[in-house]
């Protein structure tokens, strides 16, 4: 696939079922307390939403290898988790709601691992990272889209009723349609199926033992995923309680963030194959550092704003890079359990950072206050993050640069630069 037509059909599905997520995704725990959820009943929805797939994508991703017939599971998955949002409109407790979402999530799970191994199929080492950046572009792009519309058009004429949730229901189940019909123009590329064994904890040792690459990405990956993650439930916290923002705050945020994640896959997206994978990862989580620390001392939501736009350039160097090596150290015929297990790991090591935060935070607070123990936990995600970023850079390279970070950077940004090997 050596032209930009060839990934039209990758392009499209992207983004359409980029639209049906972003639809109602934002709002799925806002509706949960629509139906009088408790915080049991939100606990039960993260996990829902989170460490279901995360479990569950290996056994999928070994199902993916050994059936070989990855747009089959594609269609399936689609079909499943699309068709949950029916029942969706008419639920009338927490826990009916939740149980549909872990039904969708399991779908999700047997999707990601089946999308993946198309995705890293249909590319190579050559055009990977720039495939990579154009499917993150309209990922982001479908996913601000879809919120922009239901966060001003659908609260407007609905107001914040169960009527506009449903609306949003249904608008995802339309674009879903359409996603799920479009797998079919998705050309699979003809691979051999593997016949090894489905025994899960077994093969993870495997993969590590036999697979240099993939096993040190993964273990640098899954720490820095920690520290990084000890800061989510912080973040909410910040925005509400310290500097007092509401609803409109956090729109701003999210479209802060996600202007930024556009222009930056739009801006940057060649540099992934013209510079190599690990300087942009080193580059990208090094950068990362930047959040905690503006979160930790901003006097005003200005700050957080800008925040969120710093933080979308480096998450949209961080994601593209992140696939394009993954895809780059998994074996062609493997990726489905490959991709599983990086998913798996770091999935973990999310929920653990989150909890972990969540848990310092509150022993700090009658020992230190409110403010002053998020700052801390803010700077334990800042040192940890900046440590494990300076880690990547020994990691191997798997695409030989044709120049240098900077080089390829002041040429996207069309600025000049005398020595191109600089």
């Amino acid at each position: 696939m050596g032209t930009s037509t060839d990934f039209r059909p990758l392009f499209t599905r992207a983004t359409l079922f980029a639209l049906a997520v972003g639809m109602s995704g934002p709002f799925l725990t806002l509706y949960a307390l629509e139906l009088g959820a408790d915080s049991v009943d939100l606990g039960l929805l993260q996990a829902a939403l989170n460490t279901v797939p995360n479990v569950l994508q290996l056994p999928f991703g070994r199902l993916t290898d050994r059936l070989g017939r990855k747009k089959l599971i594609l269609y399936c998955g689609s079909l499943i988790y699309f068709s949950v949002f029916i029942p969706i409109l008419f639920v009338f407790t927490p826990k009916q709601y939740v149980l549909l979402l872990s039904i969708q999530s399991a779908s999700n799970a047997l999707m990601t691992p089946a999308w993946l191994s198309l995705v890293g199929d249909a590319t190579t080492i050559d055009n990977r990272g720039s495939a990579m950046a154009k499917l993150n572009l309209l990922n982001g792009v479908g996913s601000l889209t879809a919120t922009l519309f239901t966060s001003f058009f659908v609260y407007l004429y609905f107001g914040a009723s169960k009527a506009g949730y449903q609306f949003m229901f249904l608008a995802s189940l339309v674009f879903g349609i359409f996603a799920t019909i479009s797998t079919y123009f998705i050309k699979e590329p003809q691979r051999r199926s593997i016949k090894e064994s489905v025994e899960p904890f077994k093969d993870i040792f495997k993969a590590f033992r036999k697979n240099l690459l993939f096993s040190q990405f993964v273990t640098l990956s899954t720490i820095y995923g920690f520290f990084m993650s000890i800061s989510w439930p912080l973040m909410g916290l910040t925005q509400a309680k310290v500097l007092g923002g509401g609803p409109l705050e956090f729109g701003i945020l999210q479209i802060s963030n996600m202007s930024a994640y556009i222009i930056s896959q739009t801006v940057f997206r060649h540099i992934f194959d013209r510079a190599g994978r690990v300087p942009v990862l080193a580059l990208a989580k090094f950068g990362l550092i930047s959040f905690p620390l503006i979160y930790a001392f901003a006097p005003n939501m200005t700050y957080l704003y800008i925040a969120n736009f710093i933080v979308g350039v480096f998450s949209a160097l961080n994601d593209t890079a992140v696939l394009s090596y993954l895809f780059d150290s998994t074996p062609s015929g493997q990726r489905g359990s490959y991709t599983s297990l990086y998913n798996l790991s770091v999935g973990l090591s999310y929920f653990l950072g989150s909890l972990v935060g969540g848990v310092l935070v509150s022993a700090g607070i009658p020992i230190f206050g409110f403010t002053a123990s998020l700052q801390f936990v803010y700077l334990i995600s800042a040192v940890g993050r900046g440590s494990i970023a300076l880690m990547h850079k020994k990691l191997i390279e798997t695409r030989k640069s044709e120049t240098s970070l900077k080089a390829a950077l002041m040429e996207e940004l069309h600025l000049k630069s005398k020595n191109p090997k600089e």
